[in-house]
């Protein structure tokens, strides 16, 4: 977030006043923590102050502390006015970058912040984002066509010198091999994949394609073998997938072969 300040102010509102926008707040409510904390006694005195932002068109969302006023509306106490740290004047971008900032040192998994950056337009998430729905899919962890593994995505997105590079060659390999299965996205499938890639400069991608598309069992047998792998050479099922998809690749080549470190795949 850069070093702009944004004027706020206490307010009395009631948490019934205060709506979630997904698209800022990516992180659904903790029913969980709520019905916890309704069973060990409401105290509104350890509510604190919960942070939200005030549109042009009146409508106020949750920036921070969307829990907190779930709590105060099962306790049947929403319409109760409470101190709340209210922004105005905020773009929907700048809403985001609030959200991240508020909540950089909190526990938000990896899919809810990378919503959040994509809203606060943060070109890397944006070009991620590009990336994959140029190959037909969404970055979600729900829905058809779906890539739940951000962190993965993040990580092959950095590791070349041209940002996007082995991402986009990656997801397709994965897409014309396998179309849009689950386990074609899995994180140890993509990093097993970009591994492959990024350390092959002169690959066939065309008969990578066609060597996986071939390979019986799809997506899910490179996965589990993988992870056969990992059990019998202790590596990592990332590490596991690129050296099944080498002996894969090798399989019938006469020249351009790949190097391989470990036994054959079974």
């Amino acid at each position: 977030m850069d070093s702009e300040i944004f004027a706020s102010k206490v307010e009395m509102v009631a948490p019934n006043a205060v709506i979630t926008d997904s698209r800022v707040n990516t992180r659904p409510i903790d029913h969980a923590w709520v019905t916890k904390k309704l069973r060990a006694g409401f105290d509104p005195d350890r509510i604190g102050v919960p942070i939200v932002s005030v549109r042009d068109d009146g409508i106020m969302v949750w920036l921070d502390g969307q829990n907190r006023g779930a709590l105060c509306k099962k306790a049947g106490r929403g319409d109760e006015k409470i101190c709340m740290k209210v922004f105005r004047e905020l773009t929907l971008a700048k809403e985001a970058e609030l959200f991240l900032g508020l909540n950089d040192n909190r526990r938000v998994q990896p899919m809810y912040k990378f919503l959040a950056e994509v809203t606060a337009g943060r070109p890397d998430a944006l070009e991620i984002t590009r990336i994959s729905a140029n190959l037909g899919w969404k970055v979600s962890d729900t829905g058809a066509k779906s890539i739940a593994a951000v962190n993965a995505l993040g990580k092959i997105y950095r590791s070349t010198r041209h940002p996007g590079e082995a991402l986009h060659q990656t997801l397709f390999i994965v897409t014309k091999a396998w179309g849009y299965e689950t386990d074609a996205v899995n994180a140890n499938i993509l990093q097993g994949v970009a591994s492959v890639v990024n350390d092959n400069t002169n690959l066939n991608v065309s008969s990578m394609v066609k060597k996986l598309a071939n390979h019986a069992g799809g997506a899910s047998s490179v996965l589990g073998k993988g992870r056969g792998f990992r059990t019998a050479t202790g590596c990592t099922v990332a590490q596991g997938v690129d050296q099944v998809i080498r002996v894969i690749y090798n399989t019938g080549r006469r020249g351009g072969r790949l190097a391989t470190w470990g036994p054959p795949a079974a």
